[in-house]
This record gives structure tokens, sequence and C-alpha cells, in this order.
């Protein structure tokens, strides 16, 4: 009887054994998807870490512009002034170049006119004067 007892108490620990073998095996099968899985989040811990750091790198520059911006509206708002400013100053001077163009147009008939007077009273003086003459030798 005790060869039966033992030979059903060998079988029972064969039988246990094998259970746990089966679940160290699935334990390390577990471990085995664990261990990526792990890694993987450390890395996603990482890009968090980082994305968190940039975040605040960005909230920094972020208070740097905004504290500009007011400048640059107003730099800008002074800027549109002085372009207003410059285009009615052109519209002006466009203005006076074209009197001063039609000024010199005028001047530029009135000097012909003067010369072809000129001319009239050269050629009246090169031809001998007769007082005696009748108006219509005068216009040969």
């Amino acid at each position: 009887m005790d060869i039966t007892k033992l030979q059903s108490n060998l079988a029972a620990a064969v039988r246990s054994n094998d259970i746990l073998k089966c679940e160290v095996q699935n334990a390390l099968d577990a471990l085995s998807y664990a261990i990526p899985k792990l890694k993987y989040l450390k890395l996603q811990d990482e890009n968090i870490n980082q994305l968190t750091n940039d975040l605040q790198e960005c909230m920094k520059e972020r208070g740097v512009v905004k504290g500009i911006l007011p400048k640059v509206f107003q730099e800008r708002d002074f800027m549109w002034e002085e372009v207003k400013s410059y285009s009615e100053i052109n519209m002006m001077l466009n203005y006076e170049i074209n009197m001063l163009k039609r000024k010199v147009d005028t001047l530029d008939e009135d000097f012909l006119m003067k010369e072809g007077e000129i001319t009239i009273l050269k050629d009246l003086i090169e031809k001998p004067f007769d007082l005696l003459a009748s108006p219509d030798s005068l216009l040969e």
C-alpha cells in the first residue's frame, strides 16, 4: 500500500509539476509581452516629458511675443500713418511736377514765339528800310 500511495503521490507531484511548468511558461510569456510594452511606455514617458518641456518653452516664448506684440502694433500704426503722410506728399509733389511741366511748356512756346519775332526783326533789319515804300513792298 505504501507503494500505491507513493505512486499516487508521485503522480500528483508530476501533475503539480506540469501545472507549475505551464504556469511558469504562462508567466514567462506574459513577461516577454510586458518587457517590450514597458520599454514602449518608457519611450512614451520620455516623449511626454520632451513635449512638456517643449510646451513650457513655447509658453515662455508666447509670453515674450505677447509682451512685444503691442509694440509691434504700435510701430505698424505709426508706419501706416507715415505711409499715408508720404502718399499725400507724393500726390502734392506730382501735382507740382505737372504744374511745372505746364509752365515749362508755356515758356517753351513763349521762347519759340520770341525767337520767331527776333528772326522777323533780324530779317527786317537786314532789308533796307524805305519810309516812302508802300506797305506791299515790306511784305516781300
